[in-house]
């Protein structure tokens, strides 16, 4: 071969590397591929484990599903859906580059998020890093809520800003905590609903929606979770082997020692000890109550959290099932339900 085919061959294989079309990965496959963890924003930096929190690979997954048009993800604190919105957005980003609208319940939230989440994660992913300019750079085009990269852009508003929702086209949605965003937004009306509609002209719209629910009759996310699938993580007991829902009625403790809780399993009415739970979440499996080819639909509560244990939560139960206000809270952000309040009437 001569030194001219030798240089033609070597131009031409750059060119094949330039344009090959990426991976075909699932959400979980490229974050556990090219996501890492910000110190600054989380509590174990490092490279992604999907396997850490098992129940999240079909929630992360499930925006790979052609047939799914909407994701809804009803939760607790302390399960990681932050995190699982973030691989979204670093997987379309790098993947599948679209228009894209994060919404978030206010302009100081979105703010505080792509300055504290995105950033960090642009920074410290290397698959990211050179498709996002960084905005201090000259003619960055990038500014801390819109930034653009090859075939696509993000756009980051909050529900209390009309002129953030203008009309746009948008292909991926992800809507953040919706039980805490605007009822209106200005005088144009619910910004979900406005939010959604800047989608219908995509026949592969993706619409990502997640929350910790409020109030039962007033929240969004438990509206949108009941006209889903309804899916919920089922678990097996590592004594009998059957699986069940992890519900809060099984955790007892000794009267007035809530630190003495454990986990009793349904079926064969034996404590679990809290250190099985890890291999519990991995044998694990999404099991939906209603048949709707459209829209899936995840609950889940900190009592499949790996970053809780079951004690922990009992403890703060104890410590606030006198006191109503706080109950609720706890409801709310432990179990991920709604508090239902026979007192108290809402028109």
């Amino acid at each position: 071969m001569t030194q001219y085919q030798e240089n033609i061959e070597k131009i031409l294989s750059s060119i094949s590397k330039t344009w090959n079309p990426p991976p075909d990965l699932t959400v979980s496959e490229w974050a556990d591929k090219h996501r890492v963890l910000s110190a600054e924003s989380a509590s174990e930096a490092g490279q992604w484990r999907t396997s850490r929190a098992p129940y999240q690979k079909e929630i992360m997954d499930t925006i790979n599903d052609h047939r799914i048009h909407t994701i809804v993800f009803m939760k607790s604190a302390q399960v990681g859906a932050t995190e699982i919105l973030n691989n979204i957005v670093g997987y379309f980003i790098d993947q599948d580059p679209s228009p894209t609208l994060v919404l978030q319940p206010t302009l100081a939230m979105a703010q505080a998020w792509s300055k504290d989440r995105l950033a960090n994660m642009i920074r410290d992913c290397d698959r990211l890093r050179f498709k996002v300019k960084d905005p201090r750079s000259r003619d960055s085009g990038n500014t801390v809520l819109s930034k653009k990269f090859p075939g696509g852009n993000i756009n980051i508003v909050g529900s209390n800003s009309p002129s953030g929702l203008a009309s746009r086209p948008i292909r991926i949605l992800l809507c953040d905590e919706v039980d805490r965003s605007e009822l209106s937004a200005g005088s144009e009306g619910d910004p979900i609903n406005l939010a959604m509609k800047r989608t219908t002209t995509f026949w592969n719209r993706k619409v990502f929606i997640t929350s910790t629910p409020t109030i039962k009759g007033i929240s969004r996310i438990e509206t949108a979770f009941e006209e889903s699938d309804k899916r919920h993580y089922h678990v097996p007991c590592p004594h009998c082997n059957e699986y069940q829902v992890l519900d809060w009625e099984n955790i007892h403790w000794e009267k007035g020692k809530p630190e003495t809780a454990e986990y009793v399993c349904k079926h064969c009415e034996t404590a679990i000890d809290e250190t099985k739970k890890q291999w519990m979440l991995s044998k694990g499996k999404w099991i939906a109550e209603n048949d709707t080819k459209k829209i899936a639909g995840f609950h889940i509560s900190e009592l499949y959290s790996p970053w809780r244990t079951w004690k922990e939560m009992a403890i703060d139960f104890y410590s606030v099932k006198s006191q109503p206000e706080m109950l609720k809270t706890w409801v709310n952000t432990a179990l991920g339900r709604s508090f239902d309040d026979p007192g108290e009437s809402i028109e």
